[in-house]
């Protein structure tokens, strides 16, 4: 089976203000957001190996842990009984970043959630998918739709 190829779009922060931080660490905001042309690519497909297979290559990928925002996605699907007995091969090739503030492990996950979705992979409402998005990240949900947006 080919892979499928999609592009996870970086995130910017055109204006943030920190309201406050909450108690679990995060912060309140006010944000505009838009994405820029810098995007990671990411290929996929599914395979017959018993367990999902995640690899980051390219200028940015030194360094990305084994548990990362693609195989915190894949865990909940499986734990929630979402995708059951489908096992999938996800290689990203990393242009954005780490620790830029440019979202690229959000954008991704947001990417792959997207790309299950759009190929009936999962099949569950827009509230379940934003609730999944979130649980993941917190900026997750933002790249469910490429669009600008106020935070």
């Amino acid at each position: 089976m080919n892979f499928d190829k999609i592009n996870s779009w970086a995130k910017i922060n055109l204006s943030l203000n920190v309201i406050k931080r909450l108690p679990n660490s995060y912060h309140k905001i006010e944000s505009l957001i838009t994405f820029s042309q810098i995007f990671d690519q990411i290929k996929i497909k599914k395979t017959n190996e018993n367990k999902n297979k995640i690899f980051f290559y390219g200028k940015f990928s030194r360094g990305i842990k084994n548990k990362n925002t693609i195989s915190k996605l894949l865990s909940l699907l499986e734990q929630k009984k979402i995708i059951i007995d489908q096992k999938f091969e996800i290689r990203i090739k990393k242009n954005i970043p780490q620790g830029a503030g440019l979202g690229g492990g959000s954008m991704n996950a947001a990417s792959v959630l997207k790309y299950f979705v759009k190929k009936k992979i999962i099949n569950i409402s827009n509230k379940k998918i934003k609730e999944i998005a979130f649980k993941v990240g917190s900026d997750v949900p933002l790249g469910l739709e490429k669009k600008n947006s106020i935070l």
